[in-house]
Order: structure tokens, then C-alpha cells, then sequence
């Protein structure tokens, strides 16, 4: 077991979807003909535009989530939208999973230890880019320390102009593949369009034993850090589990075996709550900035991130045949 020390800080950001009308245009699925609103295939190589059963009977619904049905041209559902563009079809054949935007890392993004220092009482006391966060530390209570994140942002632009994050059922999950030696280093947030931060893993101070995400490299050299193996842990509202360190603080994990040949806890990969209530994110606009933040608030251990995901629900995507960003 390692000893942590609380006079040594780390923190570190990183980090991410018919109707009848009378046109002229080709033959429509009940022999009527089908008109196109618009151009673009969203990078899947099909024609997203929107074809409308434009027959003189009514259009008749049948399912569109198949392959071959969202890969026709045709409005099969007559719900004014066909193939990609349409939410039935979302991660079916060529069609991406409509909301999901991801953002792999060409090689792992190295989190280390010790980034910042200095007391602050806001971000506006801190160098730079450091932001100045709060936290309890076991010996001296209460502090407030600025600490350089790395952070990633997206800049959304595919919602409806002007929606809202309206409920909880507007968002899916939000994805990490990462490791870390010592996981209750971290808090990771969310930050909103607006400048709302919300605390997917809120920092819960500095105490509590080494539990590992995914299989961390613990015996490296904190100056020349080498990637471990990561492992997918998500938040989403639809999740069984709580969040992560009250998961944790549970007890009876699962152990991997470190690099000296011992077993060490780890956190399971999947779905976790958030620290935070996801309510606290209506009425954010949809379109814009969000920034995903890891930041290590305690010393000594490190870890690598390697991708990360954020995944809005279909029915908030104005064309899911085109990007969101």
C-alpha cells in the first residue's frame, strides 16, 4: 500500500448526435415519389436529405432499423426523415449512433502528478490557467489550492438552434477510457455551454485507500510516466450504481495484480451515478462548449486518459445524419 502524502498535489483537466406532400421526384415506397429538402450524408457516404412519401394514398408506416431500411433512400417510418438522418436508425450499418460524439487520443495523454501550486481564494488568484478549488485535507482541514488543468472541449453546433437541455432524458452518458493508480486523486466535471460545472466525480478529500481504474502502471517513474491498460467507466443518469467513490467506499472490489506481483482494488468498469444531481444541467444550452476536467488533487500516483465520449439522447438532434460538431 502506498502512503499518500497531503503536501503534495496534483490537478489535472482533460477532457468528449415524412410527411405527404405533392413535389414532383422519384418513386416513394407505396409508389408515390419522394422529394429531397436538402443535401449531405454526414460522412456515412449515403444521401441524408430528407425524402418525403409524397404517394396520392397515405403513407403507410413500417420500421426503418434495419440495415436495408435505413440504407434505401426511403422513408420507410413516414416520419419525415429517412436512413442516417432518422433516430431509428442511429448505429445501425453506416449510420453513427446518433448524439454520440467521441474523441480519441492518438497515443495516451499522460495525467501526472504535481501541476500547480499556491493558495488562492478564486480562479482569478491562480497563474495562468490553473483554477483554484477547495477541498478538506485530513491534517490541515479546509484548504484551497490552484492546481493547472488539462482540459478537452467540443463545440457542439448540431442541435436545433436554441435548444435546451430540457430534462434528465437529454443526455445518455459521458465516457472515459483511462487509468489512474489511485482513483480518489481525481474529480472529474462537466462543464456546460453556460459555464455550469457539474461534478461527475466530486474530489472527496484527501483520505481513503488505493483503488486502481483499469490496470495502472504504479511502478513508473512520475518524471516519464508509461501507460498502463484502461478500462471504459461511464456516467449516466440511468446508472444502478452510485457514483464512483461511494461504489468504492462500499467495499469488496475486484482486485488486479499491480507490477510488484500483489493485488490491488479496483474500481469495475461501466455505469456510475453522477457526485451530482444531472438536473442541475437543464436549461444549458445544448449547442456550444463542453469541456470535460480530470484533475488529480493528491499526490504521488498518475494515470493516462485515452479517449472520452459524451453521447446526447437521438430525439435532441435537429439531422442525425450530420455531425454535431
Amino acid at each position: 500500500m502506498i502512503t499518500k502524502f497531503p503536501c503534495q498535489v496534483l490537478l489535472v483537466c482533460a477532457f468528449v448526435l415524412g410527411a405527404c406532400d405533392c413535389s414532383p421526384g422519384r418513386p416513394g415506397r407505396d409508389g408515390g415519389t419522394l422529394t429531397d429538402s436538402g443535401t449531405g450524408d454526414g460522412g456515412s457516404g449515403i444521401d441524408t436529405s430528407v425524402r418525403r412519401d409524397t404517394g396520392t394514398g397515405d403513407c403507410t408506416p413500417t420500421p426503418e432499423n434495419s440495415e436495408a431500411t435505413c440504407t434505401d433512400g426511403v422513408d420507410n417510418d413516414c416520419d419525415g426523415r429517412f436512413d442516417c438522418s432518422d433516430p431509428n436508425c442511429s448505429g445501425i450499418g453506416p449510420c453513427p449512433v446518433c448524439g454520440e460524439v467521441e474523441t480519441p487520443l492518438s497515443s495516451p495523454l499522460p495525467l501526472p502528478d504535481g501541476t500547480g501550486s499556491g493558495d488562492c481564494s478564486t480562479d482569478s488568484d491562480c497563474a495562468g490557467t490553473a483554477r483554484c478549488y477547495e477541498f478538506d485535507d485530513i491534517f490541515s482541514g479546509t484548504t484551497r489550492e490552484c492546481r493547472e488543468p488539462y482540459v478537452s472541449t467540443l463545440n457542439f453546433v448540431g442541435f436545433e438552434g436554441g435548444r435546451r437541455f430540457e430534462a434528465v432524458s437529454d443526455i445518455v452518458s459521458v465516457c472515459v477510457v483511462m487509468e489512474h493508480s489511485w482513483v480518489r486523486d481525481l474529480q472529474i466535471d462537466l462543464q456546460a455551454p453556460d459555464g455550469r460545472v457539474f461534478h461527475l466525480q466530486e474530489f472527496a478529500g484527501r483520505d481513503g485507500g488505493e483503488v486502481y481504474l483499469g490496470s495502472a502502471n504504479d511502478c513508473d517513474d512520475d518524471e516519464a510516466p508509461i501507460a498502463g491498460t484502461g478500462a471504459m467507466y461511464c456516467w449516466t443518469p440511468t446508472a444502478s450504481r452510485p457514483s464512483m467513490f461511494e461504489f468504492a467506499d462500499r467495499g469488496g472490489l475486484p482486485t488486479v495484480t499491480d507490477c510488484n506481483g500483489g493485488d490491488t482494488d479496483q474500481l469495475p468498469p461501466g455505469d456510475y451515478n453522477a457526485s451530482d444531481d444531472w438536473s442541475m444541467l437543464i436549461g444549458t444550452q445544448l449547442n456550444g462548449e463542453w469541456t470535460l476536467a480530470v484533475t488529480d488533487l493528491w499526490g504521488i500516483d498518475n494515470g493516462f486518459i485515452f479517449e472520452w465520449s459524451i453521447t446526447f439522447a437521438a430525439g435532441a438532434v435537429e439531422d442525425c445524419g450530420t455531425p454535431l460538431i
